[in-house]
């Protein structure tokens, strides 16, 4: 056979058996059971992606996976969370009046759900939200009775509930000035078997609401004791600003200062708290600093702009605060202190200054001008008196 010849039949060959094979069979359709599955396996999938954009604070996106989820469901618990889903959704988005709409749509239309007392307790926080404390106390109260009608399986989770819808009871009536309410439910709360942390966060807020009540010689003793029993808390600084305020109320600046320069003198470990430690010692100094230094206070003045010198390193903190230190140097007739604290912001403003520092580090370099001329003319003025004589004077020696 000649080899030129042999592709081409190969070829004619295969492509006759391709046209005389039969059709391949059309698929078989798909079983009903595939199809249910398939639709499940979505509705599945909308949730979990509302979930993780609702976690990411994507609440735009969360609220389209939640609708498509919520349209396409047909189990009452698929429906429940994902209008659950589109209450939270609204509420992140700052739309309030929708959140609060389809969490009551969720409560009517689905009365057993399992998630009932947190979506109460969270409807409760958005009618407070909208002005409605009332309401929103209802709803608190709400949470209460609906976790005596659910299963005991997770009776701890329903327990927690209850006491974070009992604080919300306390701090609604805090927040609208029923300080009687608010009193009785944070001292209620204390008696209850609570974690520490909410044990601690019960006795500041009841001190708080003695304070807003005006016992001021009550929420003293309150918050004299919270800060002894938790002197490390996250709301202890705040407790020692609002006691140093309310000393200073009552007259006792000497108790006040004493408070006040505890609080700077804290060494607050890093962490999450760190902060907050600091903004509360920088607004408590100051507050006091400033009206002991209005009051002509300026020893216990001076006092309190040192600690706070020492809270942070960076001129733009320093400066004005030294510059403070500087005058009440002045006033208490401490020239050569006060040269020697101007001479240091100058080295703190360097050849160019910080913006926020420009005004203050020109005002100091002028006081220290100021002060250098008084002292070096008094120099002038006591190098022109006559010597001090030891002979005594003539009619003192008649005498």
């Amino acid at each position: 056979m000649n080899p030129r010849t042999t592709l081409p039949l190969v070829l004619l060959a295969l492509l006759t058996a391709a046209h005389a094979a039969p059709d391949p069979a059309p698929a078989a359709p798909a079983s009903p059971a595939r199809i249910f599955d398939a639709a499940a396996d979505e509705r599945a999938s909308l949730s979990r992606i509302g979930d993780a954009k609702l976690a990411s604070g994507d609440a735009a996106n969360a609220l389209i996976a939640y609708r498509q989820a919520a349209a396409s469901a047909t189990a009452p618990d698929e429906k429940s969370n994902a209008l659950l889903g589109m209450a939270r959704s609204y509420r992140l988005c700052g739309d309030a009046v929708k959140a609060a709409s389809t969490y009551e749509h969720l409560l009517h239309d689905h009365p057993g759900y399992s998630e009932t007392p947190s979506a109460l307790l969270e409807l409760g926080r958005t009618l407070r939200d909208l002005g409605s404390p009332k309401l929103a106390i209802a709803r608190f109260y709400s949470v209460i009775h609906s976790t005596l009608k659910l299963p005991s399986a997770e009776s701890e989770r329903y327990r927690r509930i209850v006491r974070t819808a009992q604080f919300e009871i306390a701090e609604t009536h805090l927040a609208t000035g029923n300080y009687t309410e608010a009193i009785r439910f944070f001292k209620r709360l204390d008696m209850l078997e609570l974690a520490p942390a909410d044990r601690s966060r019960a006795r500041f807020k009841a001190a708080q609401s003695l304070a807003s009540s005006g016992d001021k010689e009550a929420a003293v003793a309150a918050f004299t004791t919270f800060i002894a029993q938790e002197p490390d808390d996250a709301n202890s600084p705040e407790a020692r600003f609002r006691l140093a305020g309310l000393l200073t109320e009552l007259g006792r600046k000497d108790d006040s200062l004493r408070v006040t320069l505890d609080l700077l003198s804290h060494e607050q470990k890093l962490g999450s708290d760190s902060e907050r430690w600091r903004t509360w010692q920088r607004r408590t100094g100051n507050q006091l600093a400033n009206q002991f230094y209005q009051q002509g206070e300026f020893n216990s003045a001076l006092l309190l702009y040192r600690a706070l010198a020492t809270l942070d390193t960076s001129p733009v903190w320093r400066v004005p605060v030294l510059y403070q230190v500087g005058l009440c140097q002045e006033r208490l007739e401490q020239p050569a202190a006060a040269l020697a604290t101007y001479a240091e912001i100058k080295t703190l403003a360097g050849e160019t200054p910080p913006s926020e520092c420009v005004e203050l580090a020109r005002m100091a370099a002028w006081r220290s001008g100021q002060l250098s001329w008084v002292s070096a003319t008094r120099a002038k003025i006591d190098g022109l008196r006559p010597p001090k004589s030891d002979v005594p004077l003539a009619g003192n020696a008649a005498l």
